[in-house]
C-alpha cells in the first residue's frame, strides 16, 4: 500500500511538471512573436450591464465594489482580490464554482481534498476537471443568487478594466525565496516553476492561468491555504492542489510577497 501510494503521487507530480513544461514553452513563443496577446476581447454592451451590478448591486446582492474595490483594485489589507484585467471566463468559472451547490456533486465535502483519488472527476477535452469546488462564507451565497445573464455581463465588466499595480516593499531574502519558487519551483520534490503557468513576471495566461502580479499577499496566502484543506478545488488537472501540497507556510509568503512586488499594467491605453 505504501509503495504504491509512493508510485502514486510521483505520477501525479510528474504529470503536473510535464502539463508546466508544456505551458511554459507555450508562454515563451507568445511573449516572444505577440508580445500583446495578453490583451482580452470582451462585451462592451455586456460590460455595460455588469458595471451598474457591480458598483450598485440589487436586492440581496451587495455591490462588488465594496470588496473588490471602485475599479475592481482589490483590497490589499483585507486580501480581497482584484479583478480588474482577468479573463472573462476564468472570472466566470469562479463564479460559477462559488454558486454551485455543493450536494449536487454526489460527494461528501470535508475529505473530498484528503484523498485526491477519490474525488469524482470527468475527462473532457483530454483536460481532468474538478467538480468546481470553492467555498467562501461570503462568495457562496452572493454567487448562487446571480443568474447566468449577471454572471456573463459582471465578468466582461471587470475583465474591461485597466489595472495597475503598486508594487508593494519587501524585503530581500523574502524576495529572494520567492524568485527562486517562481522561477526554478522545487525540481527535487518535482514542483514545477510558478512562473511556467503564471507567466514570466506573473501575468497570467489565457482563462485558466490567471495573473499573480498585483494581488494582494493575504489573497494569494489565503488561496494555498484552501487548496491545502480542501476548500478549493477547480483547478486543470488538479495542478494548483498537487502544488499547493508541495508549500510549506515560509513558501507561501515568500511566493505571494514575490508577486505582490511585481510591476504589472493590464489594458492600458
Amino acid at each position: 500500500m505504501v509503495k504504491e501510494t509512493f508510485f502514486g503521487t510521483r505520477i501525479k507530480r510528474m504529470m503536473t511538471l510535464l502539463f508546466a513544461l508544456v505551458i511554459a514553452v507555450v508562454l515563451g513563443y507568445r511573449f516572444t512573436h505577440k508580445p500583446n496577446f495578453l490583451a482580452v476581447e470582451t462585451d462592451a454592451v455586456a460590460a455595460l450591464e455588469g458595471k451598474h451590478l457591480a458598483l450598485n448591486g440589487r436586492d440581496g446582492i451587495a455591490a462588488c465594489s465594496a470588496c473588490h474595490g471602485q475599479n475592481g483594485e482589490g483590497n490589499e489589507p483585507l486580501g480581497y482580490p482584484r479583478l480588474a484585467g482577468l479573463h472573462p471566463r476564468y472570472i466566470a468559472k469562479q463564479l460559477q464554482d462559488f454558486a454551485r451547490d455543493q450536494m449536487d456533486i454526489g460527494v461528501k465535502v470535508d475529505p473530498i481534498a484528503r484523498d485526491y483519488q477519490k474525488t469524482p472527476r470527468i475527462y473532457k477535452d483530454l483536460t481532468i476537471y474538478s467538480p468546481g469546488i470553492r467555498r467562501d462564507a461570503m462568495m457562496n451565497p452572493i454567487a448562487q443568487a446571480l443568474t447566468e445573464e449577471e454572471i456573463y455581463n459582471v465578468s466582461h465588466y471587470y475583465a474591461s478594466l485597466p489595472f495597475s499595480a503598486n508594487p508593494e516593499p519587501v524585503d530581500f531574502e523574502t524576495l529572494e525565496r520567492g524568485h527562486e519558487l517562481a522561477v526554478r519551483g522545487k525540481p527535487e520534490y518535482l514542483m514545477p516553476r510558478c512562473n511556467a503557468c503564471h507567466g514570466p513576471n506573473g501575468e497570467g495566461f489565457g482563462e485558466h492561468f490567471p495573473p499573480l502580479a498585483g494581488q494582494p499577499v493575504k489573497y494569494i496566502v489565503r488561496q494555498i491555504n484552501k487548496w491545502q484543506n480542501g476548500d478549493r478545488d477547480n483547478d486543470q488537472l488538479a495542478m494548483m492542489k498537487n502544488t499547493a501540497n508541495l508549500l510549506t507556510d515560509g513558501d507561501k509568503i515568500n511566493a505571494a510577497r514575490y508577486y505582490n512586488n511585481k510591476s504589472y499594467s493590464v489594458n492600458q491605453e
